[in-house]
């Protein structure tokens, strides 16, 4: 990494963007809780496009409404074909059959999620990248405040431990977990040197 580069804790920079290639589609990228899904939700009712958010192609719960159209039949198709949503590296074989589904449709692709920068090497990603660099301990807090409340883990909790001491494990889970945020804002500084590499 860079000398220059620093973690950035409560600071908001401009969003990174890198065009690397002609296709119409986005790609949005960053921790969590760095507004991906924020970005890519302002789309979602445009017919011009399909907005696809990773995290939804799983089977993880979650009290989030708001969902493309396209979205179930996307995950239906990968599904079908492969058995499964495929995650790390691997992502690689569903992202090219997510591309091959706008075009048929159509549409201009906007698609986010943590699992699209396990593509390796990043350059891989077609059309325009755009990283998210919201301030790390900005996008810690807004994670932790976002997921802790999601009914499914905080009911398990409170059937496990009572209401008082599951909140309290709740939170501590939580925060254990979100504390990758750090490392994962690191990769991201590494990939956008890696696509300034490829300029």
């Amino acid at each position: 990494m860079k000398k220059n580069a620093k973690i950035y804790l409560l600071k908001d920079r401009p969003d990174y963007i890198k065009k690397l290639s002609d296709d119409d589609i986005i790609n949005v990228i960053g921790t969590k809780g760095s507004g991906k899904t924020t970005s890519a939700n302002k789309y979602i009712y445009n017919d011009d496009y399909i907005v696809i958010n990773c995290d939804r192609l799983y089977d993880m719960p979650t009290d989030s409404k708001i969902e493309d159209e396209f979205l179930p039949k996307v995950k239906e198709l990968l599904i079908k074909k492969y058995g499964k949503v495929y995650t790390g590296k691997d992502f690689s074989i569903c992202y090219d059959e997510i591309i091959n589904f706008a075009k048929k449709n159509k549409k201009k692709l906007i698609i986010e999620g943590n699992v699209i920068y396990d593509i390796e090497p990043i350059t891989k990603l077609k059309g325009t990248v755009i990283v998210k660099r919201t301030g790390v301990l900005k996008c810690f807090l807004r994670a932790i405040f976002r997921d802790y409340p999601t009914s499914y883990f905080l009911k398990l909790e409170i059937e496990k431990h009572g209401p008082i001491i599951g909140r309290i494990s709740r939170l501590k889970n939580i925060i254990k977990r979100r504390k990758s945020i750090f490392k994962e804002y690191h990769r991201i500084e590494k990939d956008i040197e890696e696509l300034e590499s490829n300029a």
